[in-house]
């Protein structure tokens, strides 16, 4: 009897999950735009912060060293001095008016403002500095002046990227109320990026875990052609989009599988919308579909329907989920639906569910934790219909895994909590 229940239970679960459910959301980034906002498709809202309470943000995953700068605050530019770092002490502002101002990279998150003039026949050099394959030690080679407000000039130079800890300094363009300071990736295991705030001198710790959200809404710098502030919606790291324009039938067109998914992180960007100066309002795109592929792997379909301009920073949108995490043949159609229960675990008892609508296949089912670092992995063999798996999880400390599954070079992962 309860081998009967489990199985009409799994059936019921898949069911549900083959359904299309429209939810419309709100995200408010605030009045005047004032705040950012990290959201999860499949759990909402994640963060706020303020856009304005930090000045550089330092990459922590591996060995890369993307460094950016809040170019969104008022009065904030980043200037690359024509100076060497042997010559950070005699930095002055004279002809700053003519000196490269830098930004983000509004496709990529590993371009920073700060790795702008890096030489493109050198792949180490990451514009603030060089990469020593044999010390894995970046070293800076390059100044750059700050201005943090109408008033206020800060000079910086990048000293280095060792053993996972950043250095820098930096001060007054006369040299006075000096600061050095240390960023360690350690402390931000599992984290996109960490920052710092110039003006407080301290460290900020305001992303949260980089497989907790796959969209962040708030402003940043669109290039139209030139720099130019936008409010839009970027996505993460490991999140992709396909963006369908001039769709005829856009509430019930759904064909996600015909549309090419990328990483750049503006797919969504700022274009959903603008504002018509013939009637003082703003115009959204109606005929305009994005698909997202999320942090786990499932496939949403997103439309924006209202923008509450800086009056209330509110983007409203509806949202359906159109697959469950599932891995996938070269056609993009699901062959085998995943669950991992229950979840959270206690690990003594994690369960992996298949329900395989193909063919015979070999798994490998991995475990990996937010590091990176492989834990176990096995191959299994599934077969037509519902497959339960014991995931071997006994030994694990307590934290957030990934379950990553490869089927023929497909792949797809779905995060596990252990308590």
């Amino acid at each position: 009897m309860k081998k009967l229940l489990l199985s009409i239970g799994l059936i019921a679960l898949f069911t549900m999950g083959s359904r299309a459910q429209i939810i419309i959301d709100t995200v408010s980034v605030g009045a005047g735009y004032a705040n950012q906002k990290y959201y999860s498709l499949q759990n909402d809202e994640q963060g706020t912060q303020g856009k304005d309470n930090w000045d550089i943000g330092f990459e922590i995953t591996g060995y890369a060293g993307t460094i950016l700068a809040n170019t969104q605050k008022a009065n904030f530019t980043v200037y690359k001095a024509p100076y060497s770092i042997a010559n950070y002490a005699i930095i002055d502002t004279t002809g700053i008016i003519s000196w490269p101002m830098l930004y983000n990279s509004d496709q990529t998150w590993d371009v920073g403002a700060f790795n702008r003039g890096a030489n493109p026949f050198n792949s180490n050099d990451l514009g603030w500095g060089v990469y020593d394959v044999n010390t894995h030690i970046i070293t800076g080679d390059s100044c750059y002046v700050i201005k943090l407000s109408a008033a206020s000039y800060k000079k910086v130079k990048f000293e280095n990227l060792s053993g996972g800890i950043y250095t820098f300094e930096y001060a007054n363009i006369n040299g006075t109320s000096s600061q050095t300071a240390t960023i360690n990736k350690s402390n931000y295991t599992g984290k996109n990026f960490a920052y710092y705030d110039m003006t407080a001198n301290v460290a900020v710790d305001r992303e949260p875990v980089s497989a907790n959200w796959d969209l962040t809404f708030g402003r940043y710098t669109a290039f139209i052609p030139t720099a130019y502030p936008v409010v839009g919606v970027m996505s993460n790291k490991g999140v992709k989009v396909a963006q369908a324009d001039n769709v005829t039938s856009p509430s019930t067109y759904n064909t996600w599988s015909t549309h090419n998914l990328n990483s750049n992180i503006t797919e969504i960007g700022h274009d959903w919308k603008y504002f018509n100066l013939s009637n003082n309002a703003w115009w959204l795109a109606q005929d305009t579909v994005y698909f997202v592929k999320d942090k786990p792997g499932n496939i949403w379909k997103i439309r924006f329907t209202a923008f509450g301009g800086s009056t209330t920073g509110n983007v409203v949108f509806s949202k359906e989920k159109l697959s469950t995490v599932g891995i996938t043949d070269v056609m993009g159609n699901i062959i085998s639906k995943v669950t991992v229960y229950p979840n959270p675990s206690n690990g003594s008892n994690t369960t992996l569910l298949f329900s395989n609508e193909s063919e015979i296949v070999k798994v490998l089912v991995s475990i990996i934790d937010l590091n990176g670092k492989l834990i176990s992995e096995e191959t299994i063999t599934t077969s037509n219909g519902i497959n339960l798996y014991n995931l071997n999880t006994q030994l694990l400390n307590s934290g957030v895994y990934f379950i990553q599954l490869n089927a023929g070079g497909n792949e797809t992962t779905q995060k596990l909590i252990i308590q």
